[in-house]
């Protein structure tokens, strides 16, 4: 049973944790006002939302949604994927995939608050995306973990950035890659606290 968030938008949640499908809207840039402040909702309530069913989603339809959620940015140091604006193309087959825990362009002053994933194409098995609450993580960690965790400092680089490593692709692809990528790093706290989010 779902919980009624706008005008025939429903939220499901799919784990205790993390994680809501996001049923009854077309993804595309004829949202409403009150369905995106569902899908917001949804988004700061659940981390990670689901939409089923969104075949007819074009790459310009995808950055039409995306602007209606917030200003996109295109990844700082991979070039976009040809005829968009935003569009990082991640593709297995050549190598385009991410095989550790990882939080987007965090190397950045201002990274984006979300990311939209969008499958084209989906293998018969395979191919997860998994994700992870670390806010309940924090919340459930002993308060002497928590206060450790309060005091350490990280270092955020792109120096090994999944996205601009592509192993089995040939060097036409690889050659315009490489002359983007650009190494680039900050120190930060560990711990980041977003408005959006408690």
């Amino acid at each position: 049973m779902g919980k009624e968030a706008a005008a025939h938008v429903t939220v499901h949640p799919v784990t205790g944790r993390i994680g809501a499908e996001i049923r009854g809207v077309h993804l595309s840039g004829g949202i409403d006002k009150k369905q995106i402040a569902a899908i917001r909702q949804a988004l700061n309530d659940h981390k990670v939302i689901f939409f089923r069913g969104q075949q007819h989603l074009t790459d310009a339809g995808q950055e039409t949604f995306a602007n209606l959620l917030g200003k996109p940015v295109a990844h700082p140091t991979v070039p976009v994927k040809d005829g968009s604006t935003y569009l990082l193309e991640i593709d297995s087959a050549h190598g385009g995939r991410a095989n550790s825990w990882h939080t987007d362009v965090t190397f950045v002053d201002a990274y984006p608050f979300a990311s939209i994933l969008r499958a084209v194409v989906i293998p018969a098995s395979g191919g997860d995306t998994l994700w992870a609450n670390t806010v309940s993580a924090y919340r459930d960690l002993p308060s002497e973990l928590r206060d450790l965790a309060d005091r350490l400092w990280a270092v955020h680089s792109n120096e090994y950035d999944y996205a601009a490593r592509r192993t089995a692709a040939s060097e036409a692809e690889t050659k315009p890659r490489a002359k983007a990528f650009y190494t680039e790093s900050k120190c930060t706290p560990a711990l980041s606290r977003t408005p959006r989010t408690p």
